[in-house]
């Protein structure tokens, strides 16, 4: 693929342009190209800067392929971040917007008559471009808005391309919400309204807004005076004017080389950071997973012993019961024991004859009689003679 670019811009390819910033000024065309051919077939494109660096403006065949690319965030290359964005034409009714990247967009409120239904179904129609975070009616100094939030810079592209926007029969007035976006409302809507105020009143650049107040000083002295400038004076100015740009485009480059290396310091220790929290996540898995293993092994433990424990409830319930039950039995020998004593007693009675001591001592002559063993007969002296 040839470097030479022949690109150019055209209104109907606004949907299939992407912008690309951040490159490192080692990175060849070639492989930068090569890089994004991934996404489909790049039909045009137009590196800013031929040494490398800048901006590139890169046009796809198809609207899916600039979605891919979109859709596959955060892109890296040579070691650096890459600014991806779809490129927006330049608007000069708000000339800073095609510049800023931002996740939400305004709404000028033209009517009184707005509440929260209509908010709910305002929230309904930018749904569609994905997640909207809030919708909400806000103040400025001279006039009220709707702020709409979204998840995505991406989102806020898209409507900023797909402009005009109808709803409720009425076309909307939007824009992105931005520093100087807010200013231009402010003076549009004040009651000292001055469009030439407005222009001016918006430092897209404040070098240049110096040089413009610089020539036209000079015109306006040259008028008063009656005096035509020279063919030198003019090649003299322009000469002079030319060293002075030249001096401001290196300016802007060193302090854009500075933030550069600011930015990339600190995607260095962003990237740390992660690193860190990667180990620390994984660290902590680690010990979750140790914990549950745990939690198991002391889960099965209390299982085995609530089974030991439900076994010795049930085996002091049987012995308790056959105790009970022996027990019971004792007694109702006891109370029959006694009834035959009675008996016994009452037959004493009758006849006349000497009484036991007691019921007791007769059941307990009667068990020493039937425990104690059988005395030994004691041999007869006679008979041993």
């Amino acid at each position: 693929m040839s470097t030479v670019s022949t690109y150019r811009r055209h209104i109907d390819s606004i949907h299939l342009e992407i912008c690309i910033g951040g490159l490192s000024y080692q990175t060849e065309p070639h492989t930068l190209l090569t890089y994004f051919e991934q996404f489909g077939t790049i039909s045009q494109y137009n590196f800013t800067s031929p040494t490398g660096g800048g901006y590139v403006f890169i046009c796809y065949e198809n609207s899916q392929s600039v979605d891919r690319c979109i859709a596959n965030r955060p892109h890296r290359l040579d070691g650096r971040h890459l600014y991806v964005k779809r490129a927006l034409p330049f608007d000069p009714e708000y000339p800073n917007e095609h510049m800023n990247s931002i996740r939400d967009i305004m709404i000028i409120c033209n009517s009184l008559d707005i509440d929260e239904e209509y908010l709910k179904n305002l929230r309904e129609y930018f749904s569609s471009y994905g997640v909207v975070y809030a919708c909400k009616l806000c103040h400025e100094t001279n006039y009220d808005y709707i702020l709409v939030e979204f998840a995505d810079y991406d989102q806020v592209d898209r409507i900023i391309l797909d402009k005009p926007h109808h709803f409720n029969n009425q076309e909307l007035n939007l824009m992105k919400c931005i520093a100087t976006n807010k200013k231009l409302m402010n003076i549009k809507y004040s009651s000292k309204e001055n469009s030439v105020i407005a222009k001016d009143a918006i430092d897209i650049n404040d070098d240049q807004k110096f040089l413009k107040y610089e020539l036209n000083y000079k015109n306006d002295l040259a008028e008063k005076s009656n005096h035509h400038i020279s063919e030198i004076d003019l090649a003299n100015e322009v000469y002079r004017l030319q060293n002075l740009i030249k001096k401001l485009n290196e300016d802007f480059s060193i302090k854009r080389r500075q933030l550069e290396e600011n930015c990339c310091e600190q995607l260095r220790k962003l990237n740390e950071d992660a690193d860190k929290t990667h180990r620390l996540q994984q660290h902590l898995e680690q010990e979750y997973t140790n914990l549950l293993v745990e939690h198991e092994s002391l889960k099965h433990e209390n299982e085995v012993l609530n089974e030991q424990y439900l076994m010795t409830e049930l085996e002091n319930f049987e012995m308790t019961s056959y105790y009970e039950q022996i027990l019971a039995e004792e007694k109702a020998k006891t109370a029959q024991y006694e009834t035959e004593y009675t008996q016994i007693l009452q037959c004493l009675y009758d006849n006349d004859s000497p009484l036991p001591s007691s019921p007791h001592h007769h059941l307990m002559s009667t068990s020493q009689t039937s425990l104690s063993p059988p005395l030994p007969a004691i041999p007869d002296d006679d008979d041993d003679d």
